[in-house]
């Protein structure tokens, strides 16, 4: 019994010693304390530094996109990473919906990346803006004055109050989204509205842009396409 004992231990010993031998051939690692991050539209965040192995020899960060989530050019408008810690960095303006992001570790002998998803989610608002009648392929939003409000709950229900002449216009609805993509669908004449939702870093802070109309066809088209709208979030 103890040689079996003894012979047991052994390989223990010599599969402790296979699992350290793997971890020194990977070498250099980095690990985030978060590596899917959720937050809210409109706010600006960063992650905490990485912890990194450096092996003595400190080295470099930098960062990508994948181009499935998300243009590079991000990295020049809405995300940065701070070459010396690795933090990474997001402004205000970044996109809705799921960014993946590749970072890169390196040192003169080593390189080693790991991946980060950002989750922005809009939860709702109140934006102010109007309608106009332009059917065309480039509706002419310039002249569309901010007469309406519109309120997005993040129960998902909407509200939109406004003028029309010497009409007072209310009606009330349900909103959901898709990436930035927002489908509006009131309970009042078949009424929607569909658009994208973007965040920006000056003011207006964010707009809703889109098309207007009666009646909601396969593919999220507008049946009775009636015109076009902005909504802006100051």
């Amino acid at each position: 019994m103890k040689t079996i004992k003894y012979i047991g231990a052994l390989w223990v010993c010599i599969i402790i010693q296979a699992c350290n031998s793997d971890d020194d051939t990977n070498g250099l690692r980095i690990v985030y304390e978060e590596n899917y991050i959720e937050t809210l539209f409109l706010e600006a965040g960063e992650t905490i530094p990485p912890v990194v192995n450096w092996s003595g020899e400190t080295g470099t960060f930098s960062a990508t996109t994948l181009p499935s989530t998300a243009p590079d050019d991000l990295f020049r408008r809405n995300l940065s990473i701070d070459e010396e810690t690795g933090v990474l960095s997001w402004d205000r303006s970044i996109p809705l919906g799921e960014i993946e992001i590749i970072i890169t570790a390196s040192s003169s002998s080593e390189t080693a990346s790991t991946t980060i998803t950002i989750k922005n989610t809009f939860v709702g608002g109140l934006f102010y803006g109007g309608f106009n009648s332009d059917i065309s392929d480039n509706p002419d939003i310039s002249m569309i004055d901010s007469s309406n409000s519109i309120n997005f709950t993040k129960e998902g229900i909407v509200g939109l109050l406004g003028t029309s002449g010497e009409d007072i216009i209310s009606m009330s609805g349900t909103w959901t989204i898709d990436e930035s993509f927002i489908t509006v669908s009131f309970d009042t004449n078949n009424r929607v509205m569909i658009g994208d939702m973007n965040a920006r870093n000056g003011s207006p802070a964010a707009t809703f842009i889109g098309q207007w109309g009666e009646g909601l066809g396969q593919n999220n088209t507008i049946e009775n396409l009636m015109g076009a709208f902005i909504f802006e979030n100051d």
